[in-house]
């Protein structure tokens, strides 16, 4: 009976945890209908697809923005194979001196909203939800510091990172 309740909590979070994700992004001004980046190549527009059981670790952000400058540097990509949603994660360094224009390149380009120092660390508010061109599947965008007192930002190191769901069990 605990186990279940358990397992029952887990999905409730998780699929609130999407709610919030996609939400917001569906609402902005800026949502990824009038985001350049969403269209697909051979410009047909369907319905982006939500989980991919086939995916892989690849330059996600490099297939989303074939132009992304030189700073975003290709870091880890993290598998996990637990969960509701299989993810995948590639993550992207930003050295401190490039932060700023880092993030405002992915305002103009991606819709992506403000930073907030939160205790230790700068985190984006809310992730962008974007489509992959190259896949037509609908990834998680966010951004953030490593942990760093406010007034360091030049020396911290950022963090892009691109989350693609492999299962979506909900």
């Amino acid at each position: 009976m605990l186990k279940e309740k358990s397992v029952i909590l887990k999905r409730v979070i998780l699929l609130l945890c999407l709610l919030l994700a996609v939400i917001p992004s569906v609402f902005a001004d800026n949502s990824t209908k009038n985001s350049p980046l969403i269209n697909l190549a051979d410009g047909n527009q369907t319905e982006p697809l939500l989980f991919d059981p086939n995916l892989t670790c690849r330059d996600f952000f490099l297939e989303i923005d074939a132009n992304a400058p030189d700073y975003f540097q290709y870091h880890d990509c993290q598998i996990q194979d637990e969960g509701q949603t299989w993810p995948i994660t590639v993550i992207y360094k930003v050295d401190g001196k490039y932060a700023k224009q880092a993030h405002q390149y992915l305002i103009k380009t991606m819709g992506m909203g403000d930073l907030k120092y939160l205790c230790c660390y700068w985190e984006q508010q809310n992730p962008v939800m974007i489509v992959n061109p190259k896949d037509n599947l609908l990834y998680e965008v966010s951004f953030s510091s490593g942990e760093t007192l406010k007034r360091d930002w030049d020396e911290t190191t950022f963090y892009l990172t691109i989350t693609g769901f492999r299962k979506y069990d909900i």
